[in-house]
């Protein structure tokens, strides 16, 4: 399965791993499903227009630059591309 995003290792060491991602703004919502990530994550927003966070039970999120975002460990969760730029993050996974 390939994923939706380029990824570079930023950093990495005991307590977490450091990536940025990027997503195209060619993306379809079907190639963004809903998913679980095994560790605590921490993603703060570097660049992108338009894009959305939504987690279970709740209404999607505007992802803005600089907005600072924990995703708790095997939380339902998915974006949300409404094609007008790349969507640029940082990740922080938390070992």
């Amino acid at each position: 399965m390939s994923l939706p995003f380029k990824e570079v290792l930023l950093e990495s060491n005991e307590n977490y791993s450091r990536f940025i991602r990027e997503f195209s703004k060619d993306l379809s919502n079907e190639e963004l499903n809903w998913h679980r990530d095994k560790e605590d994550r921490l993603v703060e927003v570097k660049s992108g227009n338009e894009w959305y966070i939504q987690f279970e039970n709740e209404l999607p999120r505007l992802m803005s630059k600089g907005l600072k975002i924990i995703i708790p460990k095997y939380t339902w969760h998915r974006i949300i591309n409404k094609n007008r730029t790349n969507l640029v993050i940082e990740v922080r996974k938390y070992k």
